[in-house]
């Protein structure tokens, strides 16, 4: 249990506080790729490839590709966020610049410095989708989307929840890759995999047991569904309750994984 109340404690928050610090340094570069990624996706998939691909029947609602993508994108970009940030920039920090190293001489303790990677990078993904949220909103006003903004901003909590289990993943590979040069082994076997087949970008329908049973566990595909359903229908659907409880299961798993691997990789312990 002192795992999970390190979340709480002080020590977790103020390494939080130092990422913030740094990141907001250079906030000016760093904010860019969210402002135009989303937009540069939408438009040319949602737009481009969409105005090729005739609306089509989901979930007994006609709707056009663009905005069967607009949600996805929206789960999928705070999956890549959090993962991303508790892979390659907390290995960074980590393995080349010893930020780890300084603060376990401070009063910070390895569990400590694991939930500050992990509620920076939820806190990251978070902020990335409010960004998502207002490029939406301006497709929105333009006339290119008709969406069902009440409630979106109930699921900002939920999106968080998935910022912290997909960083606890992302830190799991930060703790068993070898060197920055096996980053690409992630990507493969879970980036694409679990980005793509989960119904963000599109639909994943098939009777075959196997693709059943991958849709039922995967919690991306539960939170864009769960997202789309809300956004384009105003429905609250039983997605969004397995999104909570396969986040809250990974975040259970997960985090006492990686502190007990990062404690044999940065402290050498058995």
């Amino acid at each position: 249990m002192r795992l999970y109340l390190a979340m709480t404690a002080w020590q977790s928050w103020a390494v939080l506080r130092r990422h913030l610090t740094v990141y907001l340094r250079n906030w000016h570069t760093a904010a860019l790729p969210p402002i135009f990624e989303p937009i540069i996706l939408l438009l040319v998939f949602g737009v481009g490839l969409g105005s090729n691909i005739p609306d089509f029947d989901w979930k007994s609602q006609n709707v056009s590709y663009l905005a069967y993508l607009a949600p996805g994108i929206l789960a999928y970009t705070v999956f890549m966020t959090a993962f991303f940030q508790a892979l390659f920039a907390a290995y960074i920090r980590m393995h080349y610049q010893k930020t780890w190293d300084g603060q376990l001489t401070t009063q910070v303790r390895l569990e400590h410095v694991v939930w500050g990677e992990a509620l920076w990078s939820a806190s990251l993904g978070l902020a990335y989708a409010v960004i998502v949220i207002f490029v939406l909103l301006g497709f929105n006003l333009g006339g290119w989307l008709d969406l069902h903004w009440t409630g979106v901003i109930a699921t900002l909590p939920l999106l968080f929840l998935a910022g912290v289990a997909f960083a606890g993943l992302g830190l799991l590979f930060t703790a068993i890759v070898p060197t920055i040069d096996h980053m690409n082994i992630p990507f493969y076997l879970v980036i694409m995999p679990l980005g793509f087949a989960s119904n963000t970008y599109f639909p994943l329908e098939s009777d075959a047991l196997l693709a059943q049973a991958w849709l039922m566990i995967n919690p991306l595909h539960h939170l864009a569904e769960g997202i789309r359903l809300l956004m384009l229908s105003g429905i609250w659907s039983y997605h969004l309750i397995m999104a909570v409880f396969l986040f809250l299961l990974m975040i259970l798993i997960l985090l006492p994984v990686d502190l007990r691997l990062l404690r044999r990789r940065v402290l050498g312990e058995r």
